[in-house]
């Protein structure tokens, strides 16, 4: 048998009825539809855009681990490029540019890091040279990425 649902539209003698019964008939209006539908499509999205591209946990990485070893008042922008293998291993080549501490001015510095995902996804930096400042650390960073396959490749034009 097939049931009949009244919507309040332009008659509200009975809402009452319809109301006090509410596991038969449906006790909203298309307004409140509406707001429902919308608020089900923001979830939605909200579901998808939550979760964020791994380079973005690259770059909290290193700039967190900038942030806390370096004289780095404040990380302006970072490009990176990354490699990881299977053991949850991270080697970063990249470019920062920032704001000194005690120098006035905007820098760019070349950098590389060595470091690993933990647990939940975020990359914690263990080692990172920069080019000019420390060329020899840099090398040795770079032999041991090379060594461990996740030096990553950087193809120029």
């Amino acid at each position: 048998m097939g049931k009949v649902i009244k919507f309040p539209f332009g008659n509200q003698e009975e809402p009452e009825k319809n109301q006090s019964n509410s596991s038969q008939s449906i006790s909203s209006s298309p307004k409140d539809l509406k707001k429902k539908l919308k608020e089900r499509k923001k979830e939605k999205i909200r579901a998808i855009y939550e979760k964020k591209p791994f380079e973005w946990n690259v770059k909290e990485g290193i700039e967190e681990h900038v942030l806390q070893n370096f004289a780095v008042k404040n990380v302006l922008g970072l490009d990176v490029v990354y490699k990881e293998n299977e053991k949850k291993e991270i080697g970063v080549l990249g470019l920062l540019s920032y704001e000194h501490k005690r120098r006035p001015g905007i820098f760019n510095a070349d950098f590389i890091a060595k470091g690993h995902i933990d647990k939940d996804g975020k990359v914690v930096i263990d080692e990172l040279a920069f080019r000019a400042g420390e060329p020899e650390y840099y090398n040795t960073i770079t032999k041991i990425l090379k060594a461990k396959k996740i030096l990553p490749d950087i193809k120029g034009v």
